[in-house]
């Protein structure tokens, strides 16, 4: 099967295809909310602040976030059954 080229009417045929679908949709059904999936149980932020060696005017950061997210759906596992 060999592919069509591209024309001017099909890319707007297909502009006017996703338009018409973003207005159809129902944008009030939004997915469940992680809070209901998973619990955050553990999170702890860190920010870390240099100034450049070469350029004092510039600041060098990193940020780091630890989290421990248990979900909830799936059922936990003892120390016993793991093996």
């Amino acid at each position: 099967m060999s592919k069509k080229p591209e024309s001017f009417l099909g890319w707007l045929g297909r502009q006017v295809g996703f338009v018409n679908k973003a207005i159809k949709t129902d944008v009030t059904k939004a997915k469940e909310p992680q809070s209901k999936q998973a619990e955050v149980v553990y999170r702890a932020d860190n920010v870390e602040e240099v100034p450049h060696p070469a350029q004092p005017n510039m600041t060098l950061r990193r940020t780091t976030i630890d989290e421990v997210i248990v979900k909830k759906d799936k059922p936990q596992m003892n120390a016993d059954e793991r093996g």
